[in-house]
């Protein structure tokens, strides 16, 4: 959203066990009860017309503008205060209002780094390549004063 605030609402799927569903294993009518979800979290809040809804290994997330007023009720430590980190790129946009900078798409190459307590290969954290567009662009805003 160009640097400009957002609300992130995510959510995952669990079985009947409780065990995590991955994204890789969601259905069209599992992504569509996800981001109704999400949407319904987001009710009443930010610029609706601003906004992109992704998913990662595990969880689908919207990012959604905070709308003017929103950002003019931040305190004043909000855009005092130095970013700490940057997270990583998306694994997929699945839909996005308006274009998102280079700095949101996903890596073209991303790596994987297992989490071993998940037992399941396909829930793992996403890293990025570090050499592709999106992920220079993530490492440039992260090395920005």
């Amino acid at each position: 959203m160009n640097g400009r605030p957002v609300w992130l609402a995510s959510a995952s799927l669990h079985d009947f066990f409780g065990r995590i569903i991955p994204s890789a294993r969601w259905s069209a009518g599992d992504r569509w009860k996800l981001e109704s979800t999400l949407l319904e979290v987001l009710a009443g809040v930010g610029d609706s017309s601003r906004e992109r809804f992704f998913r990662m290994p595990v969880t689908a997330c919207i990012h959604r503008q905070l709308t003017a007023a929103e950002e003019a009720g931040l305190r004043p430590e909000w855009h005092q205060a130095p970013a700490v980190h940057m997270a990583g790129g998306p694994m997929e946009i699945l839909r996005e209002t308006i274009p998102g900078a280079l700095s949101t798409r996903p890596c073209v190459r991303p790596g994987q780094r297992n989490v071993p307590a998940a037992r399941d290969a396909d829930v793992f954290l996403l890293v990025d390549c570090g050499h592709c567009d999106p992920c220079r662009a993530r490492a440039a805003i992260e090395d920005a004063p």
